[in-house]
């Protein structure tokens, strides 16, 4: 044996196994940066993600309106309010209303009432045929639903 050699048995002890305790602190120290790492960009998938599922969710819930416009021959409403989750889905004269939220952190970028004709078209408030365009906001991006005059609803996601 060389003296190197026994010297590190010496310093395990005879037939000691095993890490370290430096070992140990240098590996777990490691970890602890790539999980760091890690947060940060799990935390902005995670924010883009509810942008792109708010963008889909207030496309299909649009799509609800119309469908239920035309089964129905009654006029919808879909309300946003600025800087809200909050928005709503009407039946004018009564009869349905479904209260829904876009997801945390995701918010209207303005005001507004989108109105769906008996026949599932987009109308002003007062019935003339028209096409509407909604925004959502969140610090990873902005999707946008377009309403089209022919009844078509399309989503634009960031």
């Amino acid at each position: 044996m060389t003296s190197e050699h026994r010297f590190s048995r010496r310093a395990r002890g005879a037939g000691a196994t095993g890490f370290t305790v430096i070992e140990v602190i240098i590996v777990v120290g490691l970890l602890t940066i790539l999980f760091a790492m890690g947060m940060g960009y799990w935390h902005d998938y995670t924010v883009l993600q509810r942008i792109r599922y708010g963008t889909v969710q207030l496309a299909t819930d649009v799509r609800q309106a119309v469908e239920l416009a035309k089964a129905e021959r009654a006029q919808y409403t879909v309300t946003l309010t600025l800087d809200s989750q909050d928005y709503s889905i009407v039946r004018t004269g009564g009869g349905f209303t479904e209260n829904t939220k876009l997801p945390d952190g995701v918010t209207a970028t303005a005001s507004q009432v989108v109105y769906v004709s008996p026949f599932g078209r987009p109308v002003t408030a007062l019935g003339v045929p028209t096409s509407y365009s909604i925004a959502i906001q969140n610090p990873k991006g902005t999707g946008t639903v377009e309403f089209t005059p022919a009844g078509g609803v399309t989503y634009q996601e960031p």
